[in-house]
Order: C-alpha cells, then structure tokens, then sequence
C-alpha cells in the first residue's frame, strides 16, 4: 500500500496544446477510431507500430491518455508537470498526451475497484504495489514485457529486485515504477524537548516508543504522543508494518496461510492496548489515511510510523514548519526493527493499446519519472519554484528503484544533495540505520482490510483479547488466500 499525498484533487491545466482534463480521456492513436480505453485493438495499420522493443520513432502522431497529474493543492508540482509536458513535446511533437485528474481511487479501495469493474481506465492508470493482483484478475492489464528494456527504458537492468517483483507476475512485466518506499518513524522534534527528549535520538525500540509516548502526551493540550490507524485498510497495513518490525510475517512462506497469529502479532496489539491505558495514543485512532495529517502537521502528535514522503505531504500540502519533523529507523524489539515494510506505486497499461500507445506512455513515464535529473527528479528546478506559498520538500531519505551503485542513483542522491531545501540532517537516524526492506503480502488490501478490525478493537475496547481477534482474521484471510 502507498499512501500517496502529492496526488490529490487536480486542476485544470493546459500548456503548450497538451490538454490536462477532467473528463475521461481517449489514448486512441489518431490513425484509428478505436483505442486503449475502450478495451478494443487498433486497427492494425501502420500506424499502430509494431512491438520490436524500440523507442518510439520521433515522428509517430499518437494520442495517449494518463491518470495521476498533480494536484490543485500543489501549484509548483502542477506548473512543473505542465512544464514537463511541454518539454516532451519537443522530443515527440505529434504525441498528444490527455493527462486525467487526479481523482483518487487508487487511495480509496472501493473507488479502485468499481474503476476496474467498469473498465474505465486511462491508457496508464496509477495503482499500488498492493493492487498488483487485482489489477491483473481484472484482465485489464497488458503484458509490457515485449517493450521494456535499457534501450527503452535506460536503467530498467539496474531495477531493484524488489521493484521488478512488483513490476512483474510470472515472468512478466505488467507495470512501471514511479515511487518506492520504506517505513521509518515520523516524530516532531519540538515536542521531544518539551518533554524532555534527545531529539537526535529518537527510540529504537517499542518499549521506547510507549515510554516516550506517555511522556510527550503528558504535555496537555491535546497531545497525543503517538497515534496510529484504525480503518481504511490503513489499520492492517500499519499492523503488517510493525508485524514486520519485531520479525513477524503476515502470511507463510509459501503464501497460502495466515502467519499473523504469533507472539509477535499478538505483541503489535496489547502494545496499542497498553498505549491507550496509559495515555500514549488518544481515545480515538485514526480512521483513515488523510486524517492523520491535520494533527501531525499542527504539532498535536509526537511520533508516527510511515515512509518519508509524509513529511513532504505535511509541508507541502499542509503548510507544516519542516525544521519540526525529524525521522529515525522504525523501532523494533530490542533495537532497530528486524525489517521495514517497503511499498509504492506504479502505473499500468490499460489492454487494448496499439504499440506505439504502449511506445508513448513508456516514453512519457521514463521521461517524467525514471530519469534522473527530469521530471520528479528535477531538484534544482523544483528548488527554484519553491516560495513560502509554494513549498518544496527536496532533501528527503527516500529509497528509490536502482540499485545504490548504478549510475541513476549516483546522479540523482548527487541532485538531491546539492538542492535539498529541508533540514537533512534531521533524518540521520533513519540514513544511518537502514533496515531491510520487506514486501507487502499477497491480496495485501484484503488482508489489510481484516486486519482494520482487530487494530481499531486494540485501541478502542477496554476488553479487546489480542489472541482472540488474532484468530478472528486469520480464519478469514486463510480463505482468503486459498481463493487467489
């Protein structure tokens, strides 16, 4: 699961004749009434391409459609992605690339999939590493394999394994990256000294976390130490996630059982348990993904699991002050976490796409999101953009798709160095201490789905028994599994 805040409500946007709508866009290929919306092949001429594993030729004229444009709350990101249209265009004149708003399905799981029921998809539509499976049992995805390779996509050799897990189902890529995460802990360095903490040491361990909690909601005010999701599917994420970090597994090896059910499973709960008894975390646990942020960003929450593109949402989005937030390694039993949950995003092909539709978007996506120095990887411009009214949050800890000594990664940690605008020092913990990534479990939004109730119950009820709810959602996600 991603929770992605720099994709929200979008507005409208033209620039340079390439359209940023609000209503539903074909990616049909001007050579052909028919198109990668519809679901239907094109008409087979030569003007649909062929799949030979080649660039785009510079001259094809190809109309293609994409979700996931910036939002209206963020104008530098807006202006930039009109930018960068305009600059693609100059690469491939006579493509016409309808980018679609930006409406939010992909973070509402029930939106998602009444969009892929209805099969009402952009020509590349936005998903997460969690959809992967749902996406492809729809059978709206097309095998991109044929597409793909350093020649079309420079760096596609250099992928992280975990990313081309995500990317890819039997021996096929299905989806490009545009995002990759790891989950650190999130905490406001302002209320560590109010209460008396080092805050360049943030806790490492769990009975840390809960010691530290009490002591920074015992400063009033409505301050809550540490807060944590109840609902949305974001409850059993964060479950997986701390799971994760005592050493505990979601689901068997071999995918076809709950694991859940352990000690460690059954520490996550009674530790939440105990943080409401004693004050750490508040009456009421977070329902859903957004509503975390209005108390994070106003300084009312002392720490939070999540990756570090929460402290972008919260300064560029929420106007939060960014020399408040520092991040360290998610804690774990006995020192740093065992594992961190890994997560993100990608985008998809929609079926029914003429070649150089295909052609058109790998190109438009390698240009806007895998290449360093362009697109989301323009630090120095997006540096210059910045304002007080127009934030940008450039210098955080992120893991990206290529492996550490490829020469993609070399540039763009040189980039992120020389315009960082946030106060890096701040998230040396969590640099200093890496934590091996672990990938989410199969049909992870209905595991983490079940799980909602036995994270809300731990928070909520006085009598909540861990064991009990435990067993609760393993007998449902066992038949889960055994249906995928």
């Amino acid at each position: 699961m991603k929770r992605n805040g720099s994709r929200t409500v979008v507005a409208l946007v033209v620039a340079a004749g390439i359209a940023i709508t609000g209503a539903a866009c074909s990616s049909s290929s001007s050579s052909s009434s028919k198109g990668g919306d519809t679901g239907s092949k094109g008409g087979g001429n030569a003007a649909d391409g062929v799949a030979d594993g080649k660039p785009l030729d510079s001259n094809a004229t190809v109309t293609i459609s994409i979700d996931g444009a910036p939002g209206a709350d963020q104008a530098a990101n807006k202006a930039t992605y009109a930018d960068d249209l305009q600059a693609f265009k100059i690469l491939y004149p006579n493509v016409t690339v309808n980018a679609k708003p930006y409406v939010g399905q992909v973070e509402d799981p029930p939106q998602f999939t009444a969009m892929l029921k209805a099969h009402n998809e952009t020509g590349a539509f936005h998903a997460y590493f969690t959809d992967k499976n749902q996406v492809l049992d729809s059978g709206d995805a097309i095998d991109i394999s044929a597409y793909v390779n350093d020649q079309t996509l420079p760096g596609f050799s250099q992928l992280l394994p975990g990313v081309k897990q995500n990317m890819q189902d039997g021996g096929k890529t299905y989806s490009l990256p545009i995002n990759y995460y790891t989950q650190g802990l999130i905490y406001n360095r302002d209320l560590f000294k109010k209460a008396g903490l080092d805050p360049d040491k943030p806790p490492t361990t769990w009975d840390e976390v809960e010691a530290d909690a009490a002591k920074i909601s015992a400063l009033g005010g409505g301050i809550t130490g540490y807060e944590d999701y109840s609902g949305g599917n974001t409850g059993g994420w964060h479950f997986a996630s701390e799971l994760d970090s005592l050493g505990g597994k979601m689901v068997s090896d071999d995918g076809k059982k709950a694991a859940f059910n352990s000690d460690q499973g059954k520490q996550v709960l009674q530790r939440l348990a105990n943080m409401r008894k004693d004050g750490g975390i508040g009456a009421t646990p977070v329902p859903k993904w957004d509503a975390a942020f209005p108390p994070l960003a106003t300084g009312k929450v002392g720490m939070f699991i999540g990756a570090p593109d929460v402290i972008q949402h919260l300064v560029e989005v929420m106007g939060a002050d960014k020399s408040l937030f520092g991040m360290g390694p998610i804690p774990g039993a006995g020192g740093p976490a065992t594992g961190t949950l890994a997560g993100g995003d990608v985008y998809y092909f929609k079926k029914g796409l003429t070649p150089n539709q295909i052609k058109a978007l790998i190109a438009w996506i390698d240009f806007e999101y895998l290449t360093p120095g362009k697109g989301q990887f323009d630090f120095a411009r997006a540096k210059a953009l910045a304002s007080t009214d127009k934030p940008a949050a450039i210098g955080l800890p992120q893991k990206f798709f290529w492996n550490p000594s490829s020469p993609q990664m070399t540039q763009v940690q040189t980039d992120l160095t020389t315009s960082a605008t946030l106060p890096v020092d701040q998230y040396k913990p969590f640099v200093d201490n890496p934590i091996p990534p672990v990938l989410e479990p199969p049909a992870a939004q209905q595991l983490y789905k079940v799980l909602d109730t036995a994270m809300s119950a731990a928070m909520t009820d006085a009598g909540a028994d861990p064991a009990k709810l435990l067993g609760n959602a393993e007998s449902q996600v066992n038949q889960i599994l055994a249906n995928q």
